[in-house]
């Protein structure tokens, strides 16, 4: 027999939001690069993901569109991006991400990319490290050479039906919270 069950409102659940210091405490040590990634839309869904999991950062790169660049970008990214994650969570653009990503390689983060092809680790059993850069790319090229290049870790998931590709903010749910799982095994 399950538990009673009753669902929590809309002003519940705003009630409960964390504060900036819970959410300080509470980071999930990922950041979370977007490498040329083309629709405004998934960006906002990246948005909105990686707001509700904690990250530590979202980084837009390359062509990937972000708030600013222009008004239906904008508007866009905030339609997907609810619930105000466009203004709290930490996020920047770089053109070029592969030096920043090096710097990071060099403190101690774990590189992952996300890509589709021979010597791949499973989703599941991948080994993303304690602090995590997690690089997913264009929705027809994939990840920049050179990001791949700097990958400590080349994660894919399974695709078993006739599509070829998951949705890049799907892919990035499903990576992320077995991340989030993890960390919260070890607590």
């Amino acid at each position: 027999m399950t538990a009673p069950f009753r669902r929590h409102s809309t002003d519940e659940l705003v009630g409960t939001r964390p504060s900036q210091a819970e959410r300080d405490a509470t980071r999930l040590p990922v950041i979370v690069v977007l490498d040329d990634i083309r629709s405004a839309v998934n960006v906002g869904l990246m948005f909105r993901l990686c707001d509700c999991l904690n990250v530590e950062a979202l980084w837009l790169t390359g062509i990937t569109a972000y708030p600013g660049v222009s008004e239906h970008a904008t508007n866009r990214i905030r339609k997907t991006g609810v619930g105000g994650s466009l203004d709290v969570l930490p996020w920047r653009h770089i053109d070029d991400p592969v030096t920043e990503v090096r710097r990071l390689q060099r403190e101690g983060w774990t590189v992952a990319v996300l890509e589709q092809g021979e010597g791949t680790t499973s989703w599941r059993t991948a080994a993303y490290g304690t602090k995590t850069v997690l690089v997913f790319g264009h929705e027809r090229r994939g990840v920049r050479d050179e990001l791949v290049s700097l990958a400590d870790t080349i994660v894919e998931l399974p695709v078993r039906g006739i599509t070829n590709s998951l949705n890049v903010a799907t892919c990035a749910s499903a990576v992320l919270y077995e991340i989030l799982g993890r960390q919260m095994q070890g607590d």
